[in-house]
């Protein structure tokens, strides 16, 4: 974000299963790397319900929110898109990939325009995926930078557990290298992580214990949405 200082859209509030968002917070972030938060499109929506329509499957409510992504990008100086990899690990990450290819072969369609589509690992080191082209970027922070993104992550105690976890699983260095791959598998995602999903997995434990009614499902629920949005 420092070096290309973008234009920042958010899906949802981060408020989880909590009533209040950190949309604050994460503001502080991104002018803290000269980024520019979108001004329609920052926390769209509340995570609860976003998942209540990929459960529902309100298809028209995911069209609305493509249409709207490409007016943005349609309305900017965009040079390449970055934006959530599909991992399997949290569904609404893949439902975000989702609607920012749907949202690239849309505005291909009404403008001509074909823009870089690139995607970031949040939980692998690294992606494995096969690509028709290796076109990406690879930043390797030097130690001001690295510093500075260290800071930023203990400046944000709402993540400060996922930031443990990833440190544990991948060591403090895996921060250090920035990773954008490009993306060419658009709206099929079925071969992009392992089934079923980890979100499958821990939902159900979820539904066990009481604290979910329903366990999200990639073929019943995900998969549908992106034929759907294909379509």
């Amino acid at each position: 974000m420092e070096t290309s200082k973008p234009v920042v859209l958010v899906l949802t509030d981060g408020s989880g299963h909590l009533d209040a968002g950190r949309l604050d917070r994460t503001a502080e972030v991104l002018a803290g790397a000269g980024a520019r938060p979108a001004a329609t499109f920052f926390g769209r929506m509340a995570d609860r319900d976003l998942y209540r329509a990929i459960l529902a499957g309100e298809a028209e409510t995911f069209r609305a929110l493509v249409d709207e992504i490409a007016t943005i990008l349609a309305g900017e100086a965009i040079d390449y898109v970055a934006a959530d990899a599909v991992e399997g690990f949290n569904p609404g990450h893949d439902v975000c990939r989702l609607l920012v290819n749907a949202a690239l072969a849309r505005l291909h369609d009404r403008d001509g325009r074909d823009l870089p589509n690139l995607e970031f690992p949040l939980e692998a080191v690294a992606l494995r995926r096969q690509s028709s082209t290796r076109e990406g970027i690879e930043l390797h922070l030097d130690t001001g930078a690295f510093d500075r993104k260290l800071r930023a992550v203990d400046n944000y105690p709402e993540l400060t557990e996922e930031a443990d976890r990833l440190r544990a699983v991948h060591g403090l260095t895996s921060f250090s290298v920035e990773r954008l791959t490009p993306v060419d598998y658009h709206l099929d995602i079925s071969e992009c992580s392992e089934q079923p999903p980890a979100y499958e997995r821990w939902g159900t434990e979820r539904v066990k214990s009481g604290y979910y009614k329903t366990v999200l499902r990639f073929k019943e629920h995900v998969e549908p949405l992106a034929r759907q949005l294909a379509a």
